[in-house]
Formats: C-alpha cells, sequence, structure tokens
C-alpha cells in the first residue's frame, strides 16, 4: 500500500492504469473520490486532495493524514472560494467524515477542507473509542452538528483554526458547533471562530463517559450560542472573545467540579456573562474560578448563580470572581444592593466572592470589525434618475430605472483590486465597471445610487463605510443609513452630507489642469455610535457631463467600490 496518494474529483471515471501525472497512476496511487483514496493509503500515509467538490461521505478506519487544498491555511482566514478548496458534501447521518470505533481510527488528521451540507447529521463524527485526532484549518458549516467530537484522550485531541459556522440543520444535537456527549477529555481546542451556530459548543460528562482535562483558549465566539458544560471536570476556558452570542456566554447546567475561566472577554451576551444553574442532574456545580475576565453590557446579569446551584461546602470553595472587570469603576451590583453601578451578580446564596474586582478594563478595549458587503458599481445594482433624491429612493425600495454599463475610455482611471487580494470576504467581489444613462449627450447630469443589502448589527456599535469613486467629467457623493425594517433614512452627519468633486456646471468657462476627472476619490467615514438594529448603507451621486471642451470627445461614466463594516466594542 503506497504511503502517498492523491485525490482530484476531475480523475473520476478515468480507466485504471491512466497516467494522471508524475508518478500518478490511477488506481494505485490516484483516484477520483476520497473515499478510494482511502482505502488505498497505508497506515500512517497521507492522502492529497485537490481542489474540487467531492460529494461523498468518507469512513475513515487506518490512522492517516487527510490534506485539502487549503493544508496549513488558517480557515479563518480564508474567503471560501469553492475553486480553491476541498469541498466535501454529503447527506449522511454516521457523519461526512466518520472516525469508525470498532477499527483502530486513532491518530487521525484532516487539514485544509471546507465540509459542509450535510442535512441528516455532523460534518465530522469523531467517536468515543479512539483518541489523537486533529481537526485543523477546516470550513465546517452548514450542517446538523459541526464536529461532534469524542475521544478516550488516551493521545491529546487537537481542534484548532478552524472557522465552525451555521451549523444549524434540524436533527438530534442541530445547531452545535461542537457536541460531545460520549466521553471526551485530554484536548485543546485553540484558535477557533464559532459563529451563527443557533445552539453552543456544548460538552456533556456522566458517570461512564467523564468529560475532562478540556482546554477551551483563544477562540472567537461572537453571535453563537456560547459555551455549555454539563457534568464536566478540570476545564479551562482561556483567553477567548465570547461575545454578542443569542443566550449566556457561558452555561454552567450542574455537576461541574474545577472549572476555571480566566482572562476571557464576556460582553454583550444575550442573556448572561456566566450563568451557574442545575439542570438536567442533581449534582451541585463546585470549585469554580472566574477571574481577570472582562464583563459589561451583558443583557441579563454577569454572573447569575441558581439557588441550590452551588456547592461551597468545605472542601469545596466558594465560587472565586475577584479581580474581573464588571463594566465600571464602581464595580458590580450584588442583589440589586450595590456596591457598585456595573453588572449585575444574582446570587441568592451568597456562595460569591467578588472583591476585590478591577476598576478598569484588564483588555485595552477593541472593536469586532465584521465585513458586510463590499458594493461594487454594476449594472445590476446602480439606479439611475434625473436627480439623486430619486436615484436614493429608487435603490433604498429596490424599483427603478438600472444604469448600463459604457465602455472604457482611454484617458480614464480604472478602479481594479489588487491581483493577490486576499481578503476573505470582499476578494472575490468582482470589479467595479463604468456606468451611465443608456444615452450619453453633452451637458447630462443624473444621479445614481447603490444599495447594500440589509444587514445585522448585533449589539450596540457603529457601522464603517470606505467609499472609493471616479466620475467624468464631475460629482458630488453622499453615504446615507438606513433603517433596513422601515426604509428610512436616519443618516446625521457626517453621513448625509455632500462630498464634492469639481465644478457641478456643466458649462464651465476655465478648467485647469489636471482636470477633476483625472481624479480618483476616496472617502472613510464611521457612523457614531447606534444601537443593535437591521440597517442598510445607500450610496449616492450627482454626476455631471461637462458640454464639449477643445477638441475632447464627450464620454461620461461613473465607477465606485464601497466597502461596508460593523463594528461593537
Amino acid at each position: 500500500m503506497p504511503q502517498e496518494v492523491f485525490v482530484n474529483s476531475a480523475w473520476i471515471g478515468l480507466p485504471v492504469g491512466t497516467v494522471v501525472g508524475p508518478g500518478m497512476i490511477i488506481g494505485t496511487n490516484a483516484f477520483g473520490t476520497i473515499t478510494e483514496g482511502v482505502a488505498a493509503v497505508a497506515p500512517q500515509g497521507t492522502v492529497q486532495v485537490a481542489a474540487g467538490v467531492y460529494n461523498e461521505s468518507v469512513d475513515i478506519d487506518k490512522p492517516l493524514q487527510l490534506h485539502g487544498a487549503q493544508y496549513g491555511v488558517d480557515a479563518r482566514t480564508r474567503s471560501g472560494n469553492p475553486a480553491e478548496e476541498s469541498v466535501v458534501q454529503s447527506s449522511t447521518d454516521s457523519g461526512i467524515f466518520f472516525l469508525i470505533s470498532s477499527i483502530d481510527s486513532s491518530s487521525v488528521v484532516i487539514d485544509g477542507f471546507t465540509i459542509q451540507n450535510n442535512t441528516l447529521g455532523t460534518g465530522i463524527n469523531a467517536n468515543g473509542a479512539q483518541s489523537g485526532f486533529w481537526f485543523l484549518n477546516n470550513i465546517i458549516q452548514n450542517n446538523t452538528i459541526g464536529l461532534y467530537l469524542n475521544s478516550n484522550g488516551s493521545i491529546e485531541c487537537l481542534v484548532q483554526q478552524n472557522l465552525i459556522n451555521n451549523n444549524n440543520q434540524a436533527g438530534p444535537g442541530g445547531g452545535n458547533g461542537i457536541y460531545s456527549d460520549q466521553g471526551f477529555s485530554n484536548a485543546l481546542i485553540d484558535n477557533n471562530t464559532f459563529t451563527n451556530n443557533q445552539g453552543t459548543m456544548t460538552l456533556i460528562g456522566g458517570e461512564t463517559t467523564p468529560l475532562e482535562n478540556v482546554v477551551i483558549s483563544n477562540n472567537n465566539t461572537v453571535s453563537d450560542g456560547g459555551i455549555f458544560l454539563l457534568t464536566c471536570q478540570n476545564i479551562s476556558i482561556l483567553n477567548n472573545n465570547i461575545s454578542t452570542n443569542t443566550a449566556d456566554g457561558i452555561f454552567l447546567s450542574g455537576g461541574n467540579d474545577r472549572i476555571t475561566i480566566l482572562n476571557n472577554i464576556l460582553q454583550f451576551n444575550t442573556g448572561n456573562a456566566i450563568n451557574v444553574q442545575l439542570d438536567f442532574t442533581t449534582v451541585l456545580n463546585s470549585n469554580i474560578r472566574a477571574k481577570h475576565n472582562s464583563i459589561a453590557g451583558n443583557t441579563v446579569a454577569g454572573l447569575t448563580v441558581a439557588t441550590g446551584s452551588y456547592n461551597n461546602t468545605a472542601p469545596n470553595l466558594n465560587l472565586d470572581a475577584t479581580n474581573n472587570w464588571w463594566g465600571d469603576p464602581s464595580g458590580p451590583n450584588v442583589n440589586g444592593g450595590g456596591p457598585g453601578t456595573g453588572q449585575a451578580i444574582i446570587d441568592p446564596d451568597l456562595v460569591t466572592l467578588y472583591i476585590p474586582f478591577l476598576v478598569e478594563n484588564p483588555f485595552i478595549p477593541t472593536s469586532l470589525i465584521t465585513p458586510v458587503q463590499r458594493l461594487s458599481s454594476s449594472a445590476t445594482n446602480v439606479y439611475v434618475a434625473a436627480d439623486r433624491d430619486t436615484a436614493v429612493a429608487a435603490a433604498n425600495l429596490g424599483t427603478g430605472t438600472l444604469a448600463v454599463e459604457v465602455s472604457q475610455f482611454p484617458l480614464w482611471s480604472i478602479l481594479t483590486e489588487f491581483n493577490n487580494d486576499n481578503n476573505p470576504v470582499f476578494g472575490g467581489v468582482p470589479n467595479p465597471v463604468i456606468v451611465w444613462d443608456a444615452t450619453t449627450a453633452p451637458g447630462q447630469v443624473f444621479g445614481f445610487a447603490a444599495a447594500t443589502n440589509s444587514f445585522t448589527l448585533a449589539a450596540a456599535g457603529e457601522v464603517l463605510i470606505n467609499l472609493t469613486a471616479f466620475a467624468d467629467n464631475a460629482m458630488e457623493a453622499q453615504i446615507d443609513l438606513v433603517d433596513a425594517t422601515t426604509n428610512t433614512i436616519i443618516s446625521t452627519p457626517p453621513l448625509g452630507v455632500l462630498l464634492l468633486d469639481g465644478s457641478m456646471d456643466p458649462t464651465p468657462v476655465i478648467l485647469d489642469f489636471p482636470f477633476n476627472w483625472q481624479n480618483i476619490r476616496f472617502y472613510s467615514i464611521p457612523t457614531g455610535p447606534l444601537p443593535a438594529g437591521e440597517y442598510k448603507v445607500i450610496v449616492s451621486f450627482t454626476v455631471v457631463n461637462y458640454l464639449q471642451y477643445m477638441s475632447y470627445p464627450d464620454p461620461a461614466g461613473l465607477s465606485f467600490v464601497a466597502d461596508v463594516y460593523t463594528a461593537s466594542t
């Protein structure tokens, strides 16, 4: 059996013996499916999987390494362009990648794939009878569960640099980015992004299936479901950003012991930052340390400890919540009685230690910058009208006359991205085209406008807009913000202010070189503080085509790019 085999979906159906590359022979060490590659490779070998779409589920029955086209490339930095990814997708209740428990499937590496669209089950199904799984640099999305993660703990498991996103298909455990309930220990979950999963990172232990000795560190869990622990021991939650989640940041359901929550940002979660309850078990929580965290802006409380949920009887210790930032220098507000006006601590049994507390944020406040949309001028999104206000109304409602693409005049500047643009969200957006009305004539003045799709600001924050534009001959530009629930323009300065580029008089007498239509104009602006909500951005222009001047012909056109981001702290 070969130590290295090669897989390319373009090779499906080729006759055995076909040479597809130097030293690559179909049926020997080259195959059209991952399943064939796994069957052919020797234990401890490597399966190299080229970019392409693989509609299959893969059972893994031996220790091996699976390298996708993005092997070694952090999934959180990638655009997800299918042309550059090894995309594996299937609908199967056993999981797209299934590590078989009855055979030695320990020490498996899955690195550099997009694993998606399992409507019946998980992206990766790791059984509890084996261990030593390394799941690295994968985009895991649109499955029922992203990663069903179980292990016997004999060899450390590593889950690192993955993007685990939108795993919300209906089914058992649906909505969880990671789910574990068959035993899991000796593991590191580090430097991943969890977002848009309706459930949580769920870790459930038991008397016969211990869940212990797990480190959860340096992850971004944002606009997600937070972290859920039930009957877990010796879990460390360190240096994570756990913010803007749709429930609690961390939910300790019961039976948890020796839980350390240290140096995390726990902000703007819809529930509590930390919620200690007694659900699904009669065993109390004990020995919880939550220290040096930044706790602010959570809807219910910074910390809730339900009545009868925590055991501080010796030798167990009180819940140690000292040295946290509670959102205000005065400290937390405990059961409504102070001493401070910061985040609430709800603790009827008074088992929590909270003094001393921090009087300033231990983290330099940083904004969570989320790219929303690149609005690039085209004949499908730019509306043209007799004036700018009319064009804005058309773009806002998505109805009206669309501009047309016009040819590039040789003297015009071209707005184009860098050849190796690696922006993971905006890099794949087509370059702007030059647009105008269906007719071109001297002295014309038109309004143009385009709107982004509606987007969500999940917590209080602001919107950032970067605009780059070119027009022949002169233009005025404006950026407006819209309440997308009512389509109402809500701009206040500095939004809604006209930006100027040259004389708007179509019959200028004096024109100085360099002419203003040789300029590329750029502008960046934050909106200022906004409440959570649904918004759109509209960019609009008035563009004038001068009457013919000297011996020049009379072309006219507009092109622009507007990049829109949201920011919350």
